[in-house]
């Protein structure tokens, strides 16, 4: 739960800056996510019980999280 993914490719990044969303919390990734220097962006990921990535969860999501 909540590892570090990077979204490197131009045009993977500009369609999760426009579609994505948190998988908890379903908040918008233009409201959290930001590209890097790089042209990146940096998120954490959802994983199902096989380790599959399903999702990707907000920075708030993931501290509450971990808390738990």
């Amino acid at each position: 739960m909540g590892e570090t993914v990077y979204l490197q490719n131009d045009l993977e990044v500009k369609e999760f800056l426009t579609n994505g969303y948190c998988e908890n919390c379903l908040r918008s990734a233009r409201e959290w996510a930001e590209e890097n220097r790089y042209g990146h962006v940096e998120v954490y990921g959802d994983f199902d019980s096989h380790g599959n990535l399903v999702g990707f969860l907000c920075p708030e999501c993931v501290r509450r999280m971990r808390a738990e």
